[in-house]
């Protein structure tokens, strides 16, 4: 059975882990792109206060659809904010009946550059700079790097280089995806 892949960007806020995800998959014609805020933006006119079931419920459906995924279709996926050990331990069964191998990369980033970032990104501001006066409280609680992540710095490595970094370490050409313009993000 043909070895298929599961590549997942995970990382700090601001890392640019939605724009490395959309860039990546505007280069992968054969890979599905699984977002999770794409799932997580349902709830959005809701507007709850306590999103604590939001993330459950995002991680649950994006691990249904990913069995669907693997069991129907048997594509390679490209998945955002889940990690590697998370993976493993619900579809353990899945990965190696439908011979899956998984590659995960973390981006990590300055946080001279987070409060930079965070005041020029697209989504709406989340004020890291106001909320956080050091690096190291800006880390507690963050997402951390796991065993076996491939670590990519973003404050020293434009987006192109990221993007090329990641498709050698999975054995990946850039191709023509010729629906690449309906590839959008979800904020």
């Amino acid at each position: 059975m043909k070895q298929r892949k599961i590549i997942i960007i995970r990382g700090l806020v601001t890392a640019g882990k939605s724009m490395t995800s959309y860039e990546l998959a505007k280069v992968l014609p054969n890979y599905i792109f699984i977002d999770v805020w794409k799932i997580k933006e349902m709830f959005e006119p809701l507007h709850l206060k306590d999103r604590t079931p939001l993330k459950s419920a995002s991680k649950k459906a994006m691990i249904a659809i990913m069995k669907e995924v693997m069991t129907s279709l048997g594509i390679n996926i490209l998945v955002q904010e889940t990690s590697k050990s998370y993976l493993v331990k619900h579809l353990k069964n899945y990965l190696s009946k439908y011979n899956y191998k998984i590659y995960s990369f973390f981006l990590d980033v300055e946080f001279k550059d987070v409060i930079k970032r965070d005041i020029q990104r697209e989504k709406p501001t989340m004020y890291l700079g106001k909320l956080y006066s050091s690096k190291e409280e800006f880390q507690k609680g963050r997402a951390k790097p796991e065993k076996g992540d491939i670590i990519i710095n973003t404050s020293r490595v434009p987006i192109k280089k990221v993007i090329d970094m990641i498709l050698k370490e999975v054995g990946e050409k850039r191709k023509k995806h010729l629906h690449a313009h309906l590839i959008k993000k979800s904020w």
